[in-house]
């Protein structure tokens, strides 16, 4: 009996020290080891020497292309594809390039042009295509969430989500987030859209969240924007269907498609006058 408990006691020892060993090379890549930053990147080498293969969430060769940008000439763009049946990536759908996380307290500034192809179908699974996503605090039991802010497509319309507050933990299961949905558009097929979107991550009152969609303002959040994470939020963007993993059935639509180009990001400061000022 004794050598049992000495056994189930090493065991479960590893274990931690295991799961320790494996979020401390989470937080180390998510800090250092993703995606240059400051960044931009028009692919015009037509391939991914910005993207270490750590900054990138595919499963296949095909999942991110660099092509010619459809209706741009002489334009080259990253095209984005998922499958239903596709191997899955994190344990989901998708296809997907990250940056490294950021910090609280000061503003980011990240510019996309997206485009949606002629042929898009739509249904009722969105499909995230950007996404502010936070670290989360593995080590204290916190669960899957929202990302704090994210961009969608879903059914005709693009969609803007975001989420905050007190992540649950195993010493806070239920803790207090909160969810919203502020602005959503109808979206134009085979058309390039261009987004930009501006962040201070925070949980009190200096929180920033700024959204523009070709030069117009469609977003603008002041206060708590983000979880009680060690680390600060940080871009992704692809293709991303997060319902399908749920489906009882396999969707109308099996693959998706998505082009990107003119990727940038960046630290800013906010000048008094209002313009944005690069650090």
């Amino acid at each position: 009996m004794h050598k049992i408990v000495k056994l189930a006691t090493a065991s479960i020892v590893l274990c931690l020290l295991l799961a320790c060993a494996a979020e401390a090379v989470f937080l180390f890549s998510s800090i250092f080891m993703m995606g240059r930053f400051p960044m931009h990147d028009e692919f015009v080498t037509r391939d991914f020497s910005q993207w270490n293969r750590l900054a990138k969430q595919i499963c296949c060769s095909g999942s991110a292309i660099v092509v010619d940008a459809p209706n741009w000439n002489s334009k080259s763009a990253v095209r984005f594809t998922i499958g239903f049946y596709d191997p899955l990536v994190k344990g989901s759908h998708r296809s997907e390039f990250r940056l490294k996380a950021t910090e609280f307290h000061r503003l980011y500034e990240y510019g996309l042009k997206i485009f949606v192809p002629p042929d898009w179908q739509s249904d009722n699974n969105q499909v995230i295509v950007t996404q502010m996503h936070n670290v989360p605090d593995n080590w204290k039991g916190e669960p899957g969430l929202q990302p704090p802010l994210e961009l969608s497509l879903a059914n005709d319309s693009w969609v803007i989500r975001t989420a905050w507050g007190r992540a649950p933990t195993w010493l806070d299961p239920k803790g207090d987030t909160r969810r919203d949905i502020p602005w959503s558009q109808p979206f134009e097929r085979g058309k390039w859209t261009t987004w930009t979107f501006r962040t201070k991550w925070s949980l009190d009152e200096d929180g920033i969240i700024e959204v523009e969609k070709d030069g117009n303002a469609v977003l603008q959040k002041r206060g708590a924007n983000c979880y009680d994470n060690l680390l600060a939020p940080y871009l992704k963007f692809g293709a991303y269907a997060p319902g399908w993993i749920n489906l009882s059935a396999p969707p109308e639509i099996k693959t998706r498609e998505i082009f990107f180009t003119d990727v940038s990001a960046r630290e800013v400061l906010m000048a008094p006058t209002g313009h944005i000022v690069e650090r």
